[in-house]
């Protein structure tokens, strides 16, 4: 307000209601037509319309990003002072950096974090504020603040933009800023950490800031340096995701910097070594190196701005001649989710077509299996090419596999095969097209077709009732995701739906297994009129039908339409619970779902009354199942079997399946696989067993006489390539100097004959098959998209395709028979992978073990998932059998009396 040479901008709002802004800081003049600058600089750095001598003299544009996560505190701080610095400053240094830049300083990413945090730092406080990292005034309490308002890590959902605050991409596509900084806290013991980062580098990521990045961090390390600070840079910090604030504009261009101060929570800390690090300390770490990196900026502007566009040049025409040229997404078999994908690729300045009508197109290869196939795509479908400036993003966002350099494949496998921990910090998949289930293919140049740039999608239903509506009743397709919020919603009207769990026609129209029946008489005489106005909300069409005589399938009066019951659902919060893993279900129930329901801390367990609900869901933990087992107590696992038993639908996800899976737990016979070993050995590939020894820690065992000699002792153990699916292979790199290693799983048995000759006669030890399954643990999948098989006959998959993709991350499988259901398994080896790093070790243990499992016991039944189906609102397509889980569970999955359909007889039914 007081000054011309800023302003702040409001680009959206938290789910707190605290406004999310950026402060724009320059000349006067800059800042008085801020939109004609940011006009003239997007036209300055595109290819096809900068100007050689314009583009010299032209201005760059920083963004300065702060507190992302709300416990790390100092950040926020030192962007008021950069910005207290910049507009007021009257030095040549600020006046300088006003004159030859734009900065855009974002100066809390993450308000409702903080302010969750800061409540928690001021309500533990001491007089005398405590040096000690462990003291509650450090650790603080479950949540803690690092998550938005739905635990959220917002440093993960810069592309998929799920949350209110990630809008801020869409600013940062509009502003096309050359420098993006992401500033950071870590733990208290450290230093100071900053760019650049060490391998894996994604290789889509523009090759010439490496340079760039050494020149801004030599920069920097001087500026610290003179301080007397310590630093160090690599180390730990790889940014192969691109999720990452210091990642995701790196697809546009921009040079990305992470800063990561060691923390203090707003106090003081003393380290191990004796060492003091105050508040004002983690702020001037943060100062100094935004300002040393502004400097930098300023110093080599008329360089970075001409490397900027001479990029997107070279990249726009080297797309061109490279494959693949174009991705295409056919809207067919799910328009919302496609609409999404639109949405948020229009979000982030990402170009990309329509189709206006329905077209034949040949030639284009499934992102699954790399087959080439003809295609009748749908009307709306998308056309996104990758000669634009933001293809690095379309390549990054759309490809199946993006691969990983041999150098740092075979140091993983060291890191593993030794026992040191994986070098990755994140997930390795996350293809957008994989995520949300959608048929999506590449092409080597443009197809040919009836696409449109301006045309919008198709548009949505208006909803509601067509038909007669005092016929039989009233059929809702169960095709669309928004189907199972709409039965909620009814049901918690009081009205009575049924499930179908076959396919059939009527009236003309085709419905799939999973489609919803609702029957004139077993509903109030107001039902057309509460059904309608429903499903106006949800943007559905309901079909009335005069009759129940179906012209295919089974007709709407028999028994092939199941009865639902209205979900009463509970969720388990609290230690030990991952808070952002809960805040996932949180927000699906909250936002996506429009779901009440109860979050039951975990140390209320056991004074809740579980009979008031008949859906309980067990996010996964921080801590081990063991553990948590223990924290729970005998009595209390007595309870949760009896509920069980006497109609709940208990839901485990991830390491709480195997909490429940592990024999100990005593509910269900679904069983880790680690457990069972004397019947389900894991079979071994990768690595010959002749190079074990030598690949993990020595050993001095002494001479026997039996080691094994010859070629393949001598190899590199480990040079052991990926596996790579068949729909990846056109997206890996060419690793050379790796090998297949075992590509056809060996027993075990013998696996280990071969490794240890003359260590056993007939069958190895349990010890040693412990041990070997362990290793081959080490081997997990960390964030991969894998093939899954599906049972379409369960009401959990119902109305799905054979196949689905999955994401999984997870050091467990699940193995079960008969009477447990196998809703979804994994793939065979070969058919395994879809995209991420997958082992030939991890495609062996985990080949055809479960995903999804669906137990009866007694009246209730338990549902166990090997992984997170809803994986911070990214995988679409596992979300639906989570929901289908908790909506449609208490109906279709249990045995219970009719009572309890539609409203219920109970008074909390009646108060819900």
């Amino acid at each position: 307000e007081l000054s011309p040479r800023a302003r702040l901008l409001k680009y959206g709002q938290s789910h707190e209601g605290r406004e999310m802004v950026v402060l724009a800081v320059g000349e006067p003049e800059v800042i008085a037509d801020l939109d004609g600058f940011r006009a003239r600089h997007a036209a300055l750095t595109d290819p096809a319309t900068s100007d050689a001598a314009a583009l010299g003299q032209a201005r760059a544009v920083a963004w300065m990003a702060y507190g992302i996560h709300g416990d790390e505190l100092s950040s926020t701080d030192a962007a008021v002072v950069l910005a207290y610095w910049l507009v007021a400053g009257e030095g040549g240094a600020a006046q300088r950096l006003r004159r030859e830049m734009l900065v855009l300083i974002d100066p809390c990413e993450n308000p409702d974090g903080r302010e969750r945090f800061l409540a928690q730092v001021a309500a533990f406080a001491h007089r005398r504020p405590s040096e000690d990292p462990s003291d509650l005034s450090h650790t603080n309490v479950w949540p803690w603040g690092r998550g938005n308002h739905y635990l959220f890590d917002l440093n993960r959902d810069w592309f998929t933009m799920v949350q209110p605050e990630s809008r801020r991409s869409a600013e940062i596509a509009r502003w096309n800023p050359q420098l993006m900084v992401d500033s950071h806290e870590m733990g208290p013991e450290s230093s100071y950490l900053f760019s650049p980062s060490r391998h894996p580098f994604n290789p889509h990521r523009p090759a010439y800031h490496r340079a760039w990045a050494l020149r801004f961090s030599a920069d920097q390390a001087r500026a610290l340096d003179a301080r007397g600070f310590g630093y160090y840079t690599g180390e730990w910090n790889e940014e192969f995701f691109p999720g990452y604030g210091s990642s995701w504009a790196a697809y546009r261009g921009a040079l990305g910097i992470l800063y990561e101060m060691s923390q203090t929570d707003g106090t003081l800390v003393r380290k191990r070594s004796g060492a003091r690090r105050s508040f004002a300390q983690a702020v001037e770490h943060q100062l100094t190196s935004s300002m040393a990196n502004l400097r930098t900026l300023a110093d080599n502007r008329a360089e970075v701005m001409s490397d900027f566009v001479e990029y997107r040049r070279r990249l726009i025409a080297r797309a061109r001649k490279t494959s693949p040229r174009a991705w295409i997404v056919d809207r067919r078999a799910f328009p919302e989710r496609v609409d999404h994908l639109a949405e948020l690729l229009a979000a982030q300045g990402i170009d990309f077509r329509r189709l206006t009508e329905t077209t034949e197109v040949a030639g284009l290869v499934d992102g699954l299996d790399g087959e080439k196939h003809e295609v009748a795509l749908a009307a709306g479908s998308l056309l996104v090419p990758t000669d634009q400036i933001a293809g690095p993003l379309v390549r990054v966002l759309f490809d199946p596999h993006v691969p990983m350099g041999a150098d740092f494949l075979r140091e993983e496998r060291e890191y593993l095969e030794r026992g040191k921990g994986s070098r990755l910090y994140e997930t390795t998949a996350w293809s957008l097209p994989l995520a949300y289930g959608l048929d999506a293919y590449w092409s080597r140049s443009l197809p040919a077709g009836p696409w449109s740039p301006t045309a919008s999608a198709p548009p949505a239903p208006a909803g509601g009732i067509a038909g007669p509506r005092d016929g039989f009743g009233f059929l809702i397709d169960g095709a669309p995701d928004r189907s199972a919020a709409l039965a909620a919603a009814l049901m918690r009207r009081g009205l009575t739906l049924r499930r179908g769990k076959d396919p059939f026609r009527i009236g003309g129209r085709d419905y799939g297994a999973g489609s919803l029946l609702l029957v004139r008489e077993e509903n109030p005489e107001n039902v057309a009129e509460i059904l309608d106005a429903a499903a106006r909300r949800h943007r559905l069409t309901v079909h009335g039908t005069a009759t129940a005589d179906s012209q295919q399938g089974p007709d709407l009066g028999g028994g092939r339409f199941d009865l639902l019951r209205r979900p009463r659902i509970a969720v388990l919060t609290g230690m030990p619970i991952a808070p952002a893993s809960y805040g996932a279900v949180w927000h699906l129930l909250d936002e996506v779902l429009d779901q009440p329901f109860t979050a039951v801390d975990v140390g209320r367990l056991g004074r809740v009354d579980l009979a008031r609900y008949n859906v309980l869901v067990l996010p996964p933990l921080m801590t081990s199942s063991r553990a948590f087992r223990g924290m729970l107590g005998q009595r209390q696992l007595d309870a949760l079997g009896q509920w069980v038993e006497a109609g709940g639908t208990l839901i485990g996800i991830a390491s709480s399946a195997a909490f429940v899976a592990e024999i100990d737990s005593g509910l269900g016979s679904v069983r880790l696989r680690r457990e069972v070993l004397d019947r389900y050995p894991p079979p071994v590939a990768g690595l010959e067993p002749e190079l074990a020894g030598r690949a993990g820690w020595r050993r001095a065992l002494g001479l026997t006489g039996k080691e094994q000699e010859g070629a393949a002792a001598a190899a590199d153990p480990y040079a052991i390539a990926p596996l790579i699916g068949p729909g990846a292979v056109a997206f890996g790199a060419k690793l050379q100097g790796l090998r297949p290693g075992l590509t056809t799983p060996v027993p075990l048995a013998k696996w280990l004959a071969r490794a240890w000759p003359g260590r056993f006669e007939n069958k190895p030890p349990k010890e040693m098959i412990e041990q070997a399954d362990a290793r081959l643990r080490s081997f997990h999948p960390r964030g991969a998209m894998l093939r899954g098989e599906v049972d379409a006959e369960s009401w959990l998959a119902a109305g799905m395709a054979g196949e689905m993709p999955l994401w999984v991350r997870s050091t467990m499988a699940l193995v079960a028979a008969p009477p447990v259901q196998v809703v979804v398994r994994l793939a065979a080896p070969d058919r395994l992978h879809l995209g991420g790093l997958l082992w030939p070790e991890a495609a062996a243990r985990w080949a055809h073990t479960a995903y999804l499992t669906r137990q009866a016991q007694g009246r209730g039944q338990i549902i166990l998932f090997l992984s997170e189906p809803e994986f911070r609102g990214l995988t679409l397509a596992t979300r639906r059998l989570l929901v289908t889980a908790m909506i449609y569970g208490p109906g279709q999955g249990t045995r219970w009396s009719p009572a309890g359909a539609g409203a219920g007889s109970s008074e909390l039914d009646q108060n819900l």
